[in-house]
């Protein structure tokens, strides 16, 4: 299954990318050449981490020095794992 996701960038330009179910928003976006902050991919470094305004998902692996239990219940969640 293919979702749309809408990415608000803090310049305020808002594009919209297409991800399947199996791949991360990191993955999708630089598939659709849009590059979106990241460092590690392995969710430890926070770089990419994102405010959820809607729609669900998963949060994926990561460790808590990147997202703690707190962000991760306020609609954070780091693009290099969500899904």
């Amino acid at each position: 299954m293919n979702y749309s996701i809408a990415l608000n960038f803090e310049d305020g330009v808002t594009r919209v990318i297409q991800c399947s179910g199996s791949e991360t928003v990191v993955d999708a976006s630089y598939r659709q050449g849009i590059n979106i902050p990241m460092d590690c991919r392995e969710g430890a470094c926070s770089t990419c981490k994102c405010r959820v305004e809607s729609g669900e998902y998963s949060l994926g692996d990561y460790i808590e020095d990147a997202l703690s239990t707190d962000e991760a219940s306020n609609g954070y969640a780091l693009a290099c794992q969500m899904r």
